[in-house]
């Protein structure tokens, strides 16, 4: 690692260690976030100050030439020692990462006679396990992460399966930048807005495109391999969802899936309990956080309820786990002028505008609960994995209508009373479901059609889908959120053991007599009161929002769409009668407020 040098440290940093060959570390007690640049241009520590928000515990940065790695630590395991950049015991590789790998004390056992273990750490758990096994390590880790590795003259980016964790990348007159969130890289690139395709066809980008020309995020469940003569990014998978149930598999009973999804559910709970801080748990009414719940056994448990919308039943659920389990229940009620106040800042830390409130519950429960605790549980992937969205509920309908002959001759009709893709091959149906206003782009059309031909029922086709196309973005809204407020968010059903299991069930044990979630309920039966089980009118959590934009805040969001307007974009508005929440309103005033609050702030020419 010849030509690494030490550069004087900013005011308030501090040396702590120093690399091979005098490669330096250097941290300060502050938070959490990686970023990295490698090339002639770039001021890391200004990438690495944009990411504070991200944890309160330790900033460091180790350079070796033009290739620097920075980062920002919430501590979480071992958080006195386990700091970041590290470096393996042999001085040769250095690394930062984001996330937590659960299994990390089972690998350490496995490698314990391979590597002298300084820590108890999953930090240094990567750093051996890659010197072990190189690429195929990633395989091995049960855990969300964004890792970027530095050893030799190669630099290793990887995400986890479903990207719970965020990493972004870009160049920049010949420099590579990769960093936890979008912000990091702008204080390096210019904010170019890219709208015209993505936004007016989904109201958010899709797939590994941004919203931002030339940024793009690293795909999940892949690696990348950079080095000196060539730093292009090809990403290579590393994981895929085993093929699906087929007649041939072998045959099981319900009670046999039962009691193993229930023994998959306790063992990844607990693995997500592995903390030095206390845990916590946002709950609502629901089967997925009351499940979870009631597993975990938390002392504190947190819950959104907004006063002047619908929603009663759903708080008195939360209430009733809450006394099951004997915990300690915030209840937070957020109002109109809370919503006005943090919505502009929540766009900000988010990077993008987002077409649904959800990240404004979630961001007012991660302010209640950081007085409290630094990592909490959610249901996240339940609904993907177990056929919980009434989208599938249509779609099981409609395939089950199309098989019966006596309906064959009417197909026209029903797509004319129900829309474009009734009866369709699912695919159809489904991108008819997604789009919101203009022509869907043509990769994205094509993405999804490769998606749907998985074998299997429609129910799991549609989920296989999700897990690509809608779940990592509500997985970022929801890491923004927590992480604006310096929490960790883990999400129980994605263990990948319990996603695998969930898309290799037989056919009938996700929605049966149109009904979600069979075999989930059953699994939590005995676990969870039978009163919240056998619920058929889950709601979720709604947003008032159409009411405020009529009532107190309508001057407001009357101010924002003109300013839409005068920017160019009076085409993307579209009528609507959508009742409670229309997404549409609502994605212009967000897109305004992300001009405002991100674009306008990086001007570019």
């Amino acid at each position: 690692m010849l030509g690494a040098e030490i550069r004087h440290e900013p005011p308030l940093f501090r040396r702590l260690g120093t690399g091979s060959n005098g490669s330096m570390l250097r941290f300060r007690s502050i938070m959490c976030g990686i970023a990295g640049i490698w090339g002639d241009r770039g001021d890391i520590w200004a990438l690495t100050r944009t990411l504070t928000h991200r944890g309160p515990d330790d900033h460091g940065v180790f350079e070796d030439g033009s290739l620097k790695l920075g980062s920002t630590r919430l501590g979480v395991i071992d958080p006195d020692r386990a700091k970041q950049p590290m470096t393996s015991a042999d001085g040769r590789v250095h690394l930062v990462f984001n996330g937590a790998i659960y299994n990390f004390r089972a690998l350490r056992d496995e490698l314990k006679d391979r590597y002298p273990f300084r820590l108890d750490s999953d930090t240094e758990l990567i750093l051996a396990a890659w010197q072990a096994w190189g690429t195929r390590c990633f395989e091995r880790f049960n855990g969300m992460f964004a890792i970027a590795i530095w050893d030799g003259d190669r630099l290793i980016l990887a995400r986890d399966r479903f990207g719970m964790k965020p990493l972004y990348w870009t160049r920049h007159h010949g420099t590579f930048l990769f960093a936890s969130e979008i912000k990091a890289l702008l204080e390096e690139v210019p904010a170019i807005p890219r709208i015209e395709e993505d936004f007016a066809a989904l109201e958010t980008a899709a797939g590994n495109r941004t919203l931002f020309k030339g940024i793009e995020a690293f795909p999940p469940a892949n690696f990348a391999i950079l080095d000196r003569n060539d730093t292009d990014i090809r990403p290579r998978e590393y994981w895929t969802l085993p093929p699906h149930w087929t007649p041939d598999s072998p045959q099981r009973s319900e009670s046999d899936l039962v009691e193993e999804l229930r023994s998959l559910l306790i063992d990844s709970v607990q693995a997500r309990l592995l903390a030095d801080v206390p845990v916590g748990l946002f709950l609502s009414g629901g089967l997925d956080s009351a499940l979870i719940a009631c597993i975990a056994r938390p002392e504190r448990v947190y819950s959104c309820h907004f006063p002047e919308g619908p929603g009663f039943e759903e708080i008195s659920y939360a209430k009733l786990v809450a006394e099951e389990i004997g915990a300690e229940h915030t209840i937070v009620r957020p109002e109109w002028p809370e919503f006005r106040d943090q919505l502009p800042r929540i766009i900000r830390h988010l990077d993008a505008p987002v077409a649904t409130p959800s990240p404004i519950a979630e961001n007012a429960l991660a302010r209640a609960a950081k007085e409290d605790v630094k990592v909490v549980l959610g249901g996240q992937g339940a609904d993907e994995c177990f056929g919980g969205y009434v989208r599938y509920l249509f779609l099981q309908a409609e395939q089950e209508l199309a098989r019966a002959p006596q309906l064959a001759a009417y197909h026209p009709m029903a797509r004319h009373f129900w829309g474009p893709g009734a009866f369709g091959d699912g695919a159809d149906r489904y991108l008819w479901m997604l789009q919101r206003g203009a022509a869907l782009p043509p990769y994205f059309e094509a993405n999804v059609r490769r998606l749907f031909e998985r074998e299997g029922e429609i129910v799991d086709r549609a989920g296989f889908a999700d897990l690509s196309v809608t779940l990592p973005s509500l997985l970022t809204m929801n890491d923004r959120a927590s992480a604006a407020e310096g929490l960790e968010n883990r999400c129980p059903f994605l263990d990948h053991r319990i996603v695998e299991f969930a898309f290799t069930l037989p056919p009938g044990h996700k929605i049966r007599g149109l009904r979600s979630k069979h075999l989930l309920r059953e699994a939590a039966r005995g676990l969870v009161p039978d009163a919240i089980i056998d619920r058929n009118d889950k709601m979720g959590l709604v947003v008032p929002v159409n009411r405020w934009f009529r009532g107190p805040l309508a001057a407001w969001a009357r101010e924002l769409e003109e300013g839409l307007l005068r920017r160019g974009y009076g085409h993307l508005k579209r009528s609507s009668d959508r009742g409670e929440f229309d997404r549409n309103l609502y994605a212009r005033v967000c897109l305004e407020l992300w001009f405002r609050e991100v674009i306008d702030q990086h001007p570019y020419t």
